[in-house]
């Protein structure tokens, strides 16, 4: 499986938004500009209250138009929880399982408003960004690859009704 959506939608949405647009400093991370989202916006969505009992950087990630970020698996990342901040920016998430050859197949991850996605990471995927600058929320969690899987995080957030 290279995503999940979670049922429970953002309640935070608005907060985020509002903080990727106020003047201040990026950071650059794996080829992303970046602004780390405070704490005390997460803590007022149930779901990152929940998702506390794993330690986690949540930070609002930055595309440039007419940009591909090239097809890989994450290096050290199992698992991410993204939600479009830009839903209506032309912009495509696609994965693919095997991308040997010239042709392969792929899956595109349609991003709706307001909706968390639990991202596999160890999947190969790109993005293709086009015309507005993209804007992603991002979480990466402080246990790697072989420590937190995309399929043990599912399993938890399904056996504790989250998504």
């Amino acid at each position: 499986m290279n995503y999940y959506e979670i049922e429970k939608k953002s309640t935070i949405l608005q907060d985020i938004v509002d903080y990727a647009f106020v003047p201040g400093a990026w950071l650059k991370y794996y080829n992303f500009d970046i602004r780390p989202i405070p704490q005390d916006i997460l803590n007022k969505d149930p779901f990152f209250v929940w998702l506390s009992k794993y330690k986690y950087f949540a930070a609002i990630l930055k595309l440039d138009p007419y940009v591909c970020y090239d097809w890989h698996k994450d290096t050290r990342r199992g698992v991410g929880i993204n939600m479009i901040l830009t839903p209506h920016a032309r912009s495509y998430c696609v994965f693919t399982d095997n991308k040997e050859g010239v042709v392969f197949k792929t899956e595109e991850l349609v991003y709706k408003p307001g909706t968390y996605y639990l991202f596999n990471t160890q999947q190969y995927h790109t993005v293709y960004n086009f015309e507005t600058d993209r804007y992603m929320m991002s979480i990466e969690f402080e246990l790697d690859k072989d420590q937190l899987t995309f399929d043990s995080l599912l399993k938890d957030i399904k056996e504790n009704n989250i998504g």
